[in-house]
């Protein structure tokens, strides 16, 4: 009888209790979003950069930073709410407009690289500021104030970068090998455009929250 059960084993069923996960295709993965990863990766190199300089750069040196970066809180903190808004959609919208006419030039691609690394770096600058000057309480500022829409911008800088550095690409090799474009730069172009529109949206987006942010939690810290 001992045999019979053992000769039996354990049902299939039992066996297949945890069905194995496909493991993910990182070749696609990278083939597909394999450049807005090199963005994103730009970005946090910036950001380690810009907490760097900040342990070293004088207070002088970095409120004259504050139109782009958020180093100078005694006078935000004053402003409005649409002096706010101003403020962070400004800052946001001139590293927008600087990835899409860097990806309209055939030479734009070092520029290109360079300005979204240079974001990075005002993030880490300004994070690295608050921490240095107000302790704790900046670092609690910034996870709750700056952090959500600063982080939704640069994914949208991200990915638009990546439209840009391909029509860049795109533009650089019709330039230099004079090759024959399969469809009209004008078509690109217009593409490009589309994808701008969106970011900038949600650049407009990223704005909106930081305002919001702004004005329910600023109050609550004292700097």
């Amino acid at each position: 009888m001992k045999g019979i059960v053992l000769s039996l084993g354990v049902p299939k069923r039992a066996k297949r209790r945890f069905p194995r996960l496909p493991a993910p295709d990182f070749r696609y993965i990278f083939r597909r979003y394999g450049i807005t990863l090199i963005f994103v990766l730009l970005i946090l190199a910036g950001m380690v950069l810009g907490a760097l300089y900040s342990r070293s750069a004088d207070t002088k040196a970095l409120e004259s930073l504050d139109f782009l970066f958020t180093t100078n809180l005694g006078s935000r903190l004053s402003q409005s709410a649409i002096g706010t808004f101003c403020a962070c959609f400004a800052s946001d919208f001139i590293f927008l407009v600087c990835a899409f006419l860097f990806g309209t030039a055939p030479w734009g691609l070092p520029f290109e690289f360079a300005s979204v690394m240079f974001k990075g770096f005002g993030i880490g600058v300004t994070a690295a500021y608050l921490y240095i000057s107000h302790g704790l309480s900046g670092v609690g500022f910034y996870l709750l104030v700056l952090l959500p829409g600063t982080f939704l911008f640069c994914m949208a800088l991200a990915v638009f970068s990546a439209s840009a550095f391909e029509f860049s690409k795109r533009m650089f090799v019709m330039t230099a090998c004079r090759a024959v474009p399969l469809s009209s730069a004008r078509e690109g172009l217009l593409r490009l455009g589309s994808k701008f529109l969106t970011a900038l949206i949600f650049t407009f987006a990223a704005s909106l929250l930081d305002t919001l942010l702004w004005s329910m939690f600023a109050g609550a810290f004292k700097f």
